[in-house]
């Protein structure tokens, strides 16, 4: 029955972390991602994906991915797995980040 009830209240915690946090995580998110390709590779690096993968993808240089994902660990907005892969902690579309593309021309719109 304890564990039940931890359980419960640790839901709640995180229902009011997350409520509590939207604005920051969201300008923590603007900040580290300012333009289209930044915010691609981000959505992009969500485990199944290698960090060259998204390089190509995004057409971004070894150096430039390699710096973004190193802030976005930095920030807290990313987590480096033991496999070396990193991960996104946020959905872009859950702060209405998430810029769509238009797929004939490739610009956002």
């Amino acid at each position: 029955m304890g564990d039940d009830n931890s359980i419960t209240i640790l839901k709640e915690i995180l229902n009011w972390t997350r409520a509590a946090s939207f604005r920051s995580v969201k300008s923590l998110l603007q900040e580290a991602l300012p333009d289209h390709k930044s915010r691609k590779a981000f959505q992009m690096l969500d485990g199944t994906k290698s960090l060259d993968q998204v390089r190509v993808a995004c057409k971004l240089s070894p150096n430039v991915i390699g710096a973004l994902a190193q802030k976005c660990v930095s920030m807290g907005l990313m987590e480096l797995r033991e496999d070396k892969k990193r991960i996104r902690l946020f959905n872009l579309d859950d702060f209405d980040l998430n810029t769509p593309t238009d797929e004939t021309s490739g610009r956002a719109k």
